[in-house]
């Protein structure tokens, strides 16, 4: 049960989505804690049936460093296309694109044997992917929003993309490369981007989180784990790609 000022963010995120609107992040109530914003996450998801039909197959994880306690949030499989997508013109009031590497799993991990061996973790890794997140907040002044309103807002997520990738293996993740080409024109490009290096710890703190939410990581799950590049900003009728050199591509194209 939400606190009642937990239940009027959760309502104002339904009808921003419902109306795909905005809403005021000063004159919402925060979240006390990342368990309270998931709380929220959770009464959105079911208010909306996000995952009535299908169950909950691609998360986003991150923390602000390595010795943050992680965030995650489950993603709306309606949210989750394959590359090349395509969206529909005013599928997005705004177009933020984030390059992120994304781990697909070929076994469901287990917390209690990742505790008792990490090389557990590697055996459930199958491929990393490339991914385009595509951010979107519900928030006209994000800005103001402090980190447990973001995370109630699902991590401002707006949609996912999985590209193609590689199969798992010991990568130099302070050496990738990451790039962004809009309609062929590359527009940023990073090398060790990602601030939190080997992002596999993220993986395993979310097989204990999922769990304990009941919503357990299973074979063929996907879970995307921050950006390389930062945000790009992307407008209607371009064509954006996302390549990070010897392990793939994802592509989204906005009508």
């Amino acid at each position: 049960m939400l606190r009642p000022e937990m239940q009027k963010l959760a309502d104002a995120l339904v009808h921003a989505h419902r109306r795909h609107g905005h809403l005021q992040a000063r004159a919402m109530p925060v979240p006390a804690s990342d368990a309270e914003a998931c709380a929220v996450q959770d009464a959105v998801a079911a208010a909306l049936r996000w995952f009535d039909v299908d169950r909950a197959f691609a998360w986003k994880v991150g923390a602000a460093n390595r010795d943050a306690t992680p965030s995650a949030a489950p993603l709306p499989p309606r949210c989750v296309r394959t590359s090349p997508a395509t969206f529909a013109a005013g599928s997005f009031r705004t177009i933020g694109i984030e390059g992120e590497i994304a781990f697909l799993l070929r076994s469901a991990p287990s917390p209690e044997a990742i505790a008792r061996d990490p090389a557990a973790l590697d055996a459930a890794i199958g491929e990393l992917r490339v991914t385009i997140e595509i951010v979107e907040p519900r928030y006209a002044d994000v800005d103001a929003a402090g980190p447990t309103l973001r995370l109630a807002d699902q991590g401002l997520h707006g949609a996912l993309v999985i590209g193609s990738g590689v199969p798992w293996r010991e990568v130099d993740w302070h050496s990738l490369v990451a790039q962004v080409n809009c309609d062929g024109k590359l527009v940023k490009e990073t090398r060790g981007g990602h601030p939190l290096g080997d992002l596999r710890f993220l993986l395993a703190w979310l097989a204990g989180h999922a769990a304990a939410r009941g919503r357990p990581l299973m074979a063929g799950d996907v879970v995307t784990a921050g950006t390389w590049t930062g945000l790009v900003e992307a407008a209607p009728g371009q064509t954006v790609d996302v390549e990070f050199p010897g392990i793939g591509k994802a592509t989204a194209r906005f009508e």
